[in-house]
């Protein structure tokens, strides 16, 4: 007994009561929220199936019948229909919402995506329609409720804390609860974007709706408009820049969610990017985050506002991210707009400006004529590193655009001389009044492009394996064309009347220096990395592999029981000599196209052209302008160089033949030399003059030019 009596004596002071002040204690004082969440979802789920389903059906019914039906397929489902058909309603749309020059541009990029895969075009088309059908939803709902909060306070008071609340929570935190309600797919991931993407649409309406000046809302009620009249006719028209600055972040943000739409079983490149993650595949990973950029800047740039014309993507994404709390600081000074200014129409083409456009013009022209010309003889240049059907053709002649011939050497070649025509023919017409480039400098960057590429198809030196292979006198042509084009382009430039828009800084830019100096260093490593891979069975067998597939090759014919062993032997060998052991050359051996020498020391040009144009021998505006556009032209050039090598290997290769990174690396290297530049070049214009000023008609070669009495 006594026995006993301890153990119940021990069990009575452990079970003494805690002490307020002791985290022990907060246990017993639990409140099972969790448990009533659960308790909730469980009850909606089994008594109100109809009116989920109500919810929801906006969402299948869009997903159905516009992007991807698992039962029936209509013709203007996105995922049915041809990537051209896609391309080119984004050409009509950005073309319709913005102007022609960003709808090629948007056209061509989403073509990109197709490049990469079958695979990746079929998700691209899948993304673009999670995000539009998100943004549409939240268009629905998100303007006539900012409406309302607009013009109704007690409305806003309710809402702006449900507003905080959405922006605030983070998303995984109501992924469950939407799971447990509309179960895994595109509908709840929708419906998780658009939570989280909504906000800014409502609070920039509100805030548009707000701004309109009450002395304008005051004097259209004032002369009998009806409300439904002021709202339709004053406010909304007035609020629209508001209003698409909202829509455009809603887009920002849908596309951020794309990776947990993805988690959520919807298909996507967002799901691409997940399954590299969880399988840290390099390619995948890669080529879906550009197929996922390309998407964003695509549908970003459609949905731009003008006043956002000069912010590049990434500072769009960062301040929709930044302000997803505070989206009306986004209107901060957007609603700027271009000054008044004096209409004046463009300077006319003098006699010695027409001259060298004329120059420029026929270098075009011969440009043209030469990718018709034999480019390649007897054998495939660039295709006879690729492909071995190419390395002995004799009888062959290959024009510059065969893809046994100049291929996209000669395609750059012709497009860079109808460019070049074009600003020819432009100020020879209408000086100043076509597109932008289509002057002095564009024809000097177009020139320098089409030189360079001819020069680059000319410096490939032909594949080690190739029994001969000449060089056709279309080449040379496009060589003499070039020249004379940048011969042309160059003192029409001298002449021409341009003038920046405002002043330039006087001082030395030695950011551009050091700019130039990495992009040299930059073409020093693309020249030392692999520009290809060849991987193919007949490049990666040695010697002693062959005598190893030999022996077992033989010891099948003898042993008909080890016949499909063998083979899968053989089969492994072989790929594991792919894998391991593929034949690559950088761009300085000479086994290799060469097209790295050719790269670094186009970079070294580029970068002592880049030392007059950052103002380090002095010189006034127009000179460093001058020097800038060379600088441009030369990475216009390195852009198509080692962009024909790439684009050239996709259009003509056997399996397991592709270009190495650098390539690509070139390719960077060239962009950005080319938009070094982009500071000065976007300052300068073709000088404007005025129906007052007659001197400066005369200096530009119309002496007749007369003094106009000023309209009022």
């Amino acid at each position: 007994m006594s026995a006993v009596r301890a153990i119940l004596a021990q069990a009575e002071e452990a079970e003494a009561p805690l002490r307020f002040w002791e985290n022990a204690i907060l246990d017993e004082w639990e409140i099972p929220f969790g448990f009533w969440m659960d308790e909730m979802v469980s009850w909606v789920v089994a008594n109100m199936e109809t009116v989920l389903d109500v919810i929801k059906w906006p969402f299948s019914f869009l997903f159905q019948n516009f992007v991807v039906s698992p039962d029936y397929h209509p013709w203007w489902e996105l995922t049915d229909m041809p990537w051209l058909l896609v391309c080119a309603i984004v050409l009509v749309v950005a073309t319709l919402t913005r102007n022609l020059r960003v709808g090629i541009g948007l056209a061509l990029m989403l073509a990109l995506c197709g490049l990469l895969g079958n695979e990746f075009w079929e998700e691209t088309v899948v993304t673009i329609g999670l995000v539009v059908v998100s943004v549409v939803i939240c268009a629905i709902i998100g303007i006539p409720l900012g409406v309302l909060c607009g013009r109704v306070d007690g409305v806003w008071n309710a809402v702006r804390p449900a507003l905080d609340a959405m922006q605030v929570v983070h998303a995984f935190v109501y992924i469950i609860p939407f799971i447990f309600f509309f179960g895994l797919g595109p509908e709840p991931a929708t419906m998780v974007t658009m939570v989280f993407a909504i906000p800014p649409l409502i609070r920039l309406t509100n805030l548009g709706i707000r701004q309109v000046p009450a002395d304008v809302v005051e004097a259209s009620r004032a002369y009998g408009a009806s409300e439904w009249r002021v709202l339709l006719d004053v406010q909304i028209p007035l609020a629209r820049p508001a209003i698409m600055t909202g829509l455009n972040q809603t887009l920002l943000l849908s596309i951020s969610m794309i990776g947990i739409a993805a988690i959520m079983g919807a298909s996507g490149l967002g799901l691409l990017v997940f399954r590299a993650v969880i399988n840290i595949d390099t390619p995948l990973s890669t080529s879906a985050g550009l197929a996922l950029f390309i998407v964003a800047v695509v549908l970003d740039r459609i949905s731009q506002t003008e006043s956002g014309e000069g912010v590049n993507l990434f500072t769009r994404i960062y301040r929709a991210w930044a302000h997803r709390r505070d989206p009306e600081a986004l209107l901060a000074g957007s609603g700027g707009g271009d000054p008044d200014a004096t209409e004046g129409t463009p300077a006319p083409a003098g006699a010695s400006e027409r001259t060298w456009a004329v120059v420029a013009l026929i270098g075009s022209a011969v440009g043209i004529v030469s990718v018709f010309l034999p480019w390649s003889l007897d054998s495939g240049l660039i295709s006879g590193y690729s492909r071995a059907a190419d390395l002995d053709l004799a009888g062959l002649s290959a024009n510059g655009l065969a893809a046994e011939g100049g291929s996209y050497f000669g395609i750059a070649v012709l497009a860079m001389s109808l460019l070049v025509l074009g600003a020819a023919l432009t100020t020879l017409t209408r000086p100043g009044r076509g597109a932008r480039w289509f002057g002095a400098d564009g024809a000097l960057l177009f020139a320098g492009g089409a030189v360079i590429s001819a020069a680059s198809y000319l410096w490939i030196g032909p594949s080690p394996e190739a029994v001969s292979h000449q060089d056709g006198i279309g080449t040379w042509v496009a060589l003499a064309g070039g020249v004379i084009a940048v011969i042309g382009s160059a003192l029409w430039i001298r002449v021409a009347p341009y003038s920046p828009l405002r002043p330039l800084r006087i001082n030395i830019s030695f950011s551009r220096i050091a700019i130039a100096v990495v992009i040299v260093g930059l073409l020093a490593v693309a020249g030392l990395s692999p520009w290809f891979v060849d991987a193919r069975a007949q490049s990666v067998i040695t010697p002693e592999l062959q005598a190893e597939i030999d022996a077992l090759e033989k010891e099948a014919r003898e042993d008909a029981t080890k016949a499909g062993q063998n083979a899968i032997s053989i089969a492994t060998l072989v790929a594991e000599a792919q894998r391991k052991n593929p034949i690559a050359a950088d761009g300085f051996e000479q086994k290799g196209p060469g097209l790295g020498r050719l790269a670094l020391w186009l970079g070294v040009v580029g970068a002592l052209f880049s030392l007059p144009a950052a103002g380090l021998f002095g010189g006034g505006e127009r000179r460093r302008w001058m020097w800038s556009v060379a600088v441009s032209a030369v990475g216009v050039g390195v852009l198509l160089a080692s962009g024909g090598w790439i684009a050239s290997l996709v259009r003509s290769s056997d399996p397991n033949f592709v270009s190495g990174f650098g390539s690509f690396l070139c390719l960077l290297a060239g962009f950005f030399l080319f938009i070094s530049s982009r500071g000065v070049l976007k300052e300068f214009r073709r000088s404007m003059v005025y129906e007052s000023d007659s001197g400066l008609m005369a200096q530009a070669g119309n002496p007749q030019a007369s003094t106009a009495t000023e309209a009022t």
